[in-house]
């Protein structure tokens, strides 16, 4: 979605195409009535398979540090990166570049690499027979 919101945003405003689904776990601020692809799972194992699948596109590019970080760095690191992200002036230069910013928290990237590893061994299997 965010590529085409700076590329060609009259695509939509104009009614040149239509949004059908939403590739991922959670909806996007700006698309309220387009339906998420977890929206259509029929089971729980589905959607277990389909939040594994795309986890890795809701860390989007995550910074990371070893896990013998003291706990006062980690902390003073990610309310360094969330301060930055909700700047005024970092907001205004991406705005100007056309560039979207949507961080999640520290905290929120760690639970999902915990959730992550809670999968169920068979969800993991059938994700890579389908990759496969």
């Amino acid at each position: 979605w965010s590529s085409v919101k700076s590329t060609r945003p009259d695509w939509v405003a104009e009614g040149k195409i239509n949004l059908l689904l939403q590739i991922s776990t959670a909806k996007h601020p700006d698309l309220p009535d387009v339906p998420l692809i977890m929206d259509f799972a029929q089971s729980d194992d589905e959607r277990d398979l389909l939040r594994l699948a795309f986890a890795r596109q809701a860390l989007g590019r995550p910074f990371v540090a070893p896990p013998s970080i003291p706990a006062d760095r980690v902390a003073a690191l990610r309310a360094a990166f969330m301060a930055t992200m909700n700047d005024p002036e970092f907001l205004a230069e991406a705005a100007q570049a056309d560039l979207e910013v949507t961080p999640i928290s520290g905290e929120e990237v760690q639970q999902l690499v915990v959730d992550s590893y809670k999968t169920d061994p068979a969800v993991v299997d059938r994700i890579k027979e389908i990759l496969n």
